[in-house]
């Protein structure tokens, strides 16, 4: 595994990680400018899909968290989809989110130190699959959860 490229606490990029940072990552102004959110959540969208094999798109999300941000007093930063799938006794129950974190490089906490979109996905009953945490890595967002 690699180390992600600013990181000052030695987050090793998973499987589920991807890095869109430029080299060298953007800063300020340029990084403002050059937003790479919608691709990042884009990004985060068909990691979700080949992990799933669901067909969804943002669109079939619900905004579950809002918060103030660079363009707006309400920009939305968490986004949840559930269904259920197969019946009867082979009825299961996915979860997927996709949120939008800024941290700042050698902030404390379990996770990355780096700006991300970050994507969450499990299924409860037949044939459950614990919890996959995947980061799309980015310069600049503009709002955190």
């Amino acid at each position: 595994m690699a180390a992600l490229r600013g990181s000052t606490n030695g987050y090793q990029l998973s499987a589920y990680d991807v890095d869109l940072q430029d080299d060298p990552p953007l800063t300020g102004f340029s990084a403002r400018t050059k937003p790479k959110e919608f691709v990042a959540k884009a990004r985060a969208i068909i990691e979700l899909v080949k992990l799933t094999k669901l067909k969804v798109s943002l669109e079939d999300f619900v905004v579950t968290r809002t918060a103030a941000g660079d363009l707006s007093r309400e920009t939305p930063v968490e986004w949840r989809y559930t269904t259920t799938v197969g019946h009867g006794n082979h009825q299961a129950v996915w979860t997927l989110i996709v949120d939008m974190d800024i941290v700042a490089p050698g902030q404390a906490g379990n996770g990355p130190d780096r700006t991300h979109v970050g994507y969450s996905c499990w299924k409860n009953g037949f044939d459950a699959v614990p919890r996959i945490n995947g980061h799309i890595f980015v310069e600049y967002l503009p709002a955190s959860r």
